[in-house]
């Protein structure tokens, strides 16, 4: 009876147990690309002998130098789709036959956090590294990184590679899996896909600019709109209230807040601030609860901005969707701030704003375009708009050439518009995918040593001594990839007879290993003289880069003299690290010339903004950029230009070619972030030539000087019978005061580019 009693116990117990389920598992089953772990930290191995699947194992044979430093090499097992990190995930872990001790470790996305699991020691049997209760580990880790696992994926599970100096690593690798219980699986799919298809809606407002319409009033109607078109943030421009100032927390800010509680969604306000005798410009977060969790006070200026104090700070603000960092007006003419909020953890900035005194939209929206595409960030754009609806031309009124042109815009890190209210303004509302949000405030910022610290160095660096006498008219010229030697002579020649200047050549690469360097050294010098002879038979500068002769990547700047003025390492060096000859730079290539100062990159440079930003700080007149750089996409690469030429105020020389997109071309743009000449695709092309007055450039404006006295002229609605008044007279327009380079230059804060000061 007992027995019979105790199988049927069981019978009815075996169907409920779980054994787990995989959520994912990687047998090696099918052929994988090579190599199929991919080194991503710590020791590297002099020679790795293989790295590939064999009889449906990953297999890793390497050897490691005399001398190691970390005595750990991380090898990756990247997944094609990263799992999300969820409840029912319960084990991670891999088999193993190995000569060295490994170690289980999780790569966890997009927080580029790195969880250290438990590990096992040599042997020649298979053992399995398990990390248990996997969420539970993972979430904590997240939590002490200060981000929520619920936006994190497992992207990667890391071998971790216990070495030592002269050891030879013999490792096979089994059965990556993701265990859970029955049901983890689906779990899993409807996790992923509920990720992406969240949305987080920004309502971006384009208030009216005109008398009587920046009320409280309509601030308020605005939010209403924003609230009922379930936005999770609304974004005001900046003095959305024309008002005396007043405190925050005060009447209208609290006012503003009630609105954000009514609809349960966050909203960044702007007003002017009184503290104590104190004035400033001060844009304030609410959160869905009503409260005031943070301010920005304005902390950058232009010359002709009075009547209010700066901040002294570029904080960073969390909310449920991620970190959100603040600007204000004038604060976009220094693109400093949008990366350092970036490195700040922002993954949203709002920009509020008032109108600038000379408005030319396409220098605007393609900085605002570059920046959100380079930095990944959200951007949204609170402006005013004209009461006539587009620039109110229907009116013989105009104060600076038209009224304010709006408008609220929503742009993703893509750099593409997500929403825009069009020049009529109202509000523009975009949703955004959750997965482009997130992040944490941290008090990241730029580094005061290294290749880059004239960034945040006090003093910005001496600009070029030019003689009152000096040559500033030039003619520029590119010629783009053109393998054949006697070619390449004749386009210079051509570049000679029209006169040029400077020439620009293409990224070459003149051996491809080592002993090629040695093989063809004399060859490759011989090359280098024939180019440096045309720029002494021309009197013209010759910029060359590439793989030239040396074994690394570098540029050689040839005087009109033939005779080489300097060389620039390139600093995002593509030359293997495994060669001897390997060497990455340590300084941006700036010179200067007879004509003006130049800056020299690279190819893979064009990965580092911050060459660009030093290239602008020395008031770099042109660069030249020699690439190979075919990608990602050709839109991506001349908004990126554009947004720098602007933001740096340099002209460029891109000497390009050869990429299999239509638009992947060599051109000339100038520091409007305009094209001024530009090769075909795949045509023997020309010397791209062209005429450049180097001090044509973008100039400063402010109001005329008879109006300085009168406040805020572009409030008012003026009488018909009052128009032609010298002071409203629609010929009044915007005076240029000198070059906007130089006065933004001269009004950088670099103290605020450093990293915070920890509150720990």
């Amino acid at each position: 009876m007992f027995r019979r009693c105790f199988f049927m116990c069981l019978i009815c117990w075996w169907p409920g147990r779980s054994f787990g389920e995989d959520i994912f598992r990687e047998t090696f089953d099918r052929t994988r690309p090579e190599p199929v772990l991919k080194h991503v930290w710590g020791d590297r191995p002099s020679k790795t002998e293989t790295n590939k699947v064999e009889n449906r194992m990953a297999h890793l044979r390497l050897v490691f130098p005399g001398k190691v430093r970390n005595r750990l090499s991380y090898w990756a097992y990247i997944l094609e789709d990263p799992e999300p990190i969820i409840p029912q995930m319960e084990t991670i872990s891999f088999r193993v036959k190995t000569n060295l001790p490994v170690q289980i470790k999780i790569g966890i996305r997009p927080f580029g956090f790195i969880y250290h699991g438990p590990s096992v020691e040599a042997s020649a049997e298979w053992q399995t590294v398990t990390l248990e209760n996997a969420y539970t580990e993972l979430k904590n880790w997240c939590a002490k990184g200060r981000q929520s696992a619920r936006d994190g994926y497992v992207a990667s599970v890391i071998v971790a590679v216990h070495d030592r100096a002269n050891a030879r690593a013999d490792i096979l690798v089994d059965d990556v899996a993701f265990t859970g219980p029955p049901g983890a699986k689906e779990a899993s799919r409807r996790e992923k896909f509920l990720r992406a298809t969240a949305r987080v809606r920004i309502a971006a407002v384009s208030l009216v600019w005109d008398e009587g319409a920046r009320t409280l009033e309509n601030a308020l109607a605005a939010l209403d709109e924003a609230g009922v078109l379930r936005a999770d943030i609304a974004c005001l421009p900046q003095e959305c209230v024309d008002q005396p100032p007043e405190p925050i927390p005060g009447p209208a800010s609290n006012a503003v807040a009630r609105k954000a509680a009514e609809y349960r969604m966050y909203v960044v306000g702007n007003l002017r601030e009184r503290d104590g005798d104190a004035v400033y410009v001060t844009s304030f977060l609410c959160d869905r609860g009503g409260r005031i969790v943070g301010k920005y006070r304005k902390s950058h200026r232009l010359p002709y901005e009075r009547g209010f104090r700066l901040g002294d700070d570029l904080p960073v603000f969390d909310t449920d969707f991620g970190a959100v960092g603040m600007k204000i007006g004038t604060d976009h003419y220094f693109p400093e701030i949008d990366r350092v909020l970036r490195r700040r953890g922002a993954s949203l900035i709002v920009w509020s704003t008032l109108p600038f005194p000379q408005r030319d939209e396409h220098l605007i929206a393609t900085v605002l375009r570059g920046r959100s595409m380079e930095n990944r960030v959200v951007v949204a754009v609170a402006r005013y708009a004209g009461r006539k609806g587009y620039g109110g031309y229907s009116t013989r009124f105009s104060w600076t050439g038209s009224w304010p042109i709006g408008r609220a815009q929503v742009f993703g890190p893509d750099g593409h518009t997500v929403a825009d209210s069009g020049h009529r303004g109202g509000v523009a509302i975009g949703a955004v995918p959750r997965s482009q949000l997130g992040g944490k405030a941290r008090d990241g910022g730029y580094p005061a040593t290294g290749k880059f610290a004239a960034v945040v160095a006090d003093k910005p660096p001496v600009p070029q001594n030019r003689s009152p006498g000096m040559k500033r008219r030039i003619k520029a010229a590119v010629i783009e990839r053109e393998p054949n030697l006697d070619r390449l002579m004749e386009k210079l020649d051509v570049c000679g007879r029209q006169g040029c200047d400077i020439v620009c050549l293409w990224e070459y690469v003149w051996y491809h290993s080592d002993a090629e360097v040695e093989k063809y050294k004399a060859r490759n010098r011989a090359r280098l003289a024939r180019i440096a002879a045309a720029a002494k038979r021309h009197r013209m500068y010759i910029v060359i880069a590439g793989e030239l002769e040396r074994g690394f990547n570098e540029s050689i700047v040839f005087g009109r003299d033939g005779r080489e003025i300097g060389r620039y390492t390139k600093i995002n060096q593509t030359t293997s690290k495994e060669s001897k000859y390997y060497r990455a730079g340590e300084r941006v290539g700036i010179f200067d010339l007879d004509f003006g100062r130049i800056c020299t990159k690279i190819c893979a440079d064009v990965g580092s903004h911050e060459i660009d930003l030093v290239a602008g700080l020395n008031q770099v007149d042109l660069v030249c950029l020699s690439t190979q750089d075919s990608g990602p996409y050709s839109e991506y690469i001349r908004l990126r230009e554009a947004h720098r030429c602007i933001d740096n105020g340099y002209f460029l020389l891109r000497a390009a070619g050869g990429g299999r997109e239509t638009d992947h071309r060599s051109y000339i743009m100038g520091p409007w972030g305009m094209v001024l000449a530009a090769g075909q695709f795949a045509a023997n092309n020309a010397p791209l030539i062209v005429a450049l007055d180097l001090d044509n450039r973008p100039k400063y404006y402010e109001w005329p000087e008879k109006l300085r006295d009168v406040p805020n002229p572009v409030r008012f609605g003026i009488p018909k019978s009052e128009q032609e008044k010298p002071a409203y007279g629609r010929f009044n327009h915007p005076v240029p005061k000198g070059d906007l380079r130089a006065i933004v230059l001269g009004q950088r804060r670099p103290e605020l580019y450093r990293p915070r000061p920890s509150k720990e």
